[in-house]
Parts: structure tokens; sequence; C-alpha cells
């Protein structure tokens, strides 16, 4: 190349550079951010949480980072509820004479755990006939890309929130998968403790999923496991009941969240 366009070259780039920087051109070497990202955190700073997830529903199944920020700020309205008596399928349940937790856990479908997070039970022993209690059955569903290192949660079409996954050690990447939460297991100081002892309210939780894979906040035996955030794991367990369907996706082509993993 002649000095002459080399020069000429250097122009062209340090005028586009400069325009670029002055908001002259359309073009960017960066995706754009979209401006409801801006619109939802402030009507979330105002409480204004219906319009805010309206306006981020759109966004919330892309992929990239805009997809990624509109999960963050949904997931945050968004498991105040579900972790709430607000929830959208809360109901009221009458404690019977002789029912216990355990009971009221099978029949309405809503974990010991969270029976007592909506209602503030500290003893469970406290129950008494007449008395009424807010529960919620689990029926979400999970998808796990590890891939993206992401975990989303739905409720039917709906987004609920997005964890992001640390690790995933011996799982197979090659295929999709549909499998469901076997059981929720609890563990203080790397020992498992029984679901209806008191120290299950504050142990470190694991979900066991039917296939063999395990969702844990640290590494135990040699099953293949998706690793992720102590706190974010603890939430997703309160979340999901067991049963509830959970998609691993490693081929977004075939994969329908309506069908299962394969089309």
């Amino acid at each position: 190349m002649t000095l002459t366009s080399l020069i000429l070259s250097a122009a062209v780039l340090s005028s586009f550079s400069l325009s670029v920087l002055a908001g002259e051109s359309d073009y960017s070497l960066w995706p754009r951010r979209p401006a409801e990202l801006e619109q939802a955190r402030n009507l979330l700073r105002e409480q204004k949480l219906d319009e805010a997830l309206e306006l981020l529903r759109p966004f919330v199944s892309e992929s990239g980072i805009a997809g990624r920020e509109a999960r963050q700020i949904s997931g945050s309205i968004n498991v105040r509820r579900y972790l709430s008596q607000r929830h959208p399928c809360s109901t009221t349940h009458v404690v019977r004479r002789g029912e216990n937790l355990a009971r009221i856990a099978a029949a309405t479908k809503c974990p010991v755990d969270v029976i007592m997070l909506l209602n503030g039970i500290v003893a469970p022993s406290d129950l008494k006939a007449g008395q009424q209690l807010v529960v919620v059955p689990m029926n979400l569903r999970v998808e796990l890309r590890p891939l993206q290192r992401e975990i989303t949660v739905w409720d039917g079409k709906e987004f609920v929130v997005a964890y992001n996954i640390s690790s995933v050690e011996r799982l197979s990447l090659d295929v999709n998968a549909e499998t469901t939460v076997q059981h929720r297991d609890g563990y203080v100081n790397g020992a498992q403790v029984s679901r209806r002892s008191t120290q299950f309210l504050i142990s470190d939780r694991a979900l066991v999923l039917s296939n063999g894979v395990h969702i844990v906040s640290s590494q135990r035996g040699g099953a293949p496991v998706v690793l992720m955030n102590s706190r974010d794991l603890n939430e997703l367990t309160l979340l999901m009941g067991v049963g509830g369907r959970v998609s691993i996706i490693c081929n977004e082509d075939e994969f329908s969240p309506e069908a299962g993993s394969e089309k």
C-alpha cells in the first residue's frame, strides 16, 4: 500500500471514530443496549413493578447481554412474589385436627420449608386446628443451559428468574435431556440432614434429578454435577418442588418448551 493510501485510510478511520463518539453515526462496533432496560430499572426504583415486567417481557428470551440483563431485572421482581403470600397461585389451607406440616405439604404440593417461609412458622409443632396457612403448589419448570452457564425458571411460558452456573462436571453436553426433580437435599457442614429435621431449614440445599445429575453448591461424590452459588441454589430449591420438570438444553434447535427436548 502506498503512503498516500495509508494517509487516506487513517483519515477515514479517524473521521469515523469521531462521528461514532459524537453520536453522528448509526453504526456501532458494540451491540446497542435497549433503552427499555434503563426504563425498567427506573420503574423498579419507583416500585412500578408490573410496568417494569411488561417492558422487559420481549427481551427475557433473548441471548446476549440484553437478554441476561432483562432476566436479572425481571427475576429480582418475580422472586419476591413467588416466595411470598403474593404468589399468583397462592391458596389458603385450614389446618385440620391431627394434621402436621408433612401431611399438609403432601396434600398441597407445597414443600414444608416453603409453608414455613410463607407463614412465618418457626416451630412446626405450634400448628393448631383451624389455623389458616397460605400455601402454593410448586409447578415451576427449569431450563438448564450448561453451555451458556445459565439456569432459568419458568411458570408455563412466563419467565420467573435466572441464575448463573459456576461450572459443569461429568455432564453430557451432546444432546438435550428431559428429567425431573427427584428429591431436595440439605447439608450442614458437609453432612446430609433429614428433611424433617429443624436443621434442614438452615442447611445448604441440593437438587437431585431423576437422571442422576446433582445441582449443588460444592462438589460431592462422582455424579454429574452442576455447581451454583449457595445462595442462588437455596432460592432455587424453594421454587422447585419434587417432580418439577427440568430441561437440560445443549441444542436450541432441537428444544421446544411445550413438547420437551425433542421436536
